[in-house]
Order: C-alpha cells, then sequence, then structure tokens
C-alpha cells in the first residue's frame, strides 16, 4: 500500500526539500508540485518516518502538510 502526502508550500521550498529528502534513500518520491500544493508518494511502511521527518523540518522550510490519503493508484 502506499500514501500520497499533500504538502502546501512554495517552489522555491520544494527544491530545498527535495535536496533534504535526498540523503534518506528511497524514502519517498516527489509527484508533482501544482498550485503551490507538493504531493509525494510513500510506502506505508515509511510513511511515520517520512511524516516525522517533515515535521522535524518545519523550523528550517515553510510548509503545511495538508493530509495524508491512501494512493488510489495514480501515478
Amino acid at each position: 500500500m502506499e500514501y500520497d502526502v499533500y504538502v502546501k508550500i512554495s517552489s522555491a521550498d520544494v527544491h530545498k526539500l527535495g535536496y533534504i529528502l535526498e540523503v534518506e534513500d528511497n524514502l519517498v518520491n516527489l509527484r508533482k508540485h501544482q498550485d503551490g500544493v507538493l504531493r509525494m508518494l510513500v510506502t506505508a511502511d515509511l510513511k511515520d518516518e517520512l511524516l516525522k521527518l517533515l515535521d522535524s523540518l518545519k523550523e528550517e522550510l515553510n510548509f503545511e502538510v495538508l493530509s495524508c490519503e491512501v494512493n488510489s493508484g495514480s501515478a
């Protein structure tokens, strides 16, 4: 099972977040940034780890986790 995590974030901060998340090997897949919302794809077994990591980054980057939903099978 996979989850979509939606984050409200500026395009400049998406770039920074991408570099930070690359350090965590195979943790998350950044999918699409549209209308100020970034969609990330994460496996069920790594979902809690990703959410903890995102929470720890809130002081470094300006973003808000909007939701975490079961992926409907879309890419």
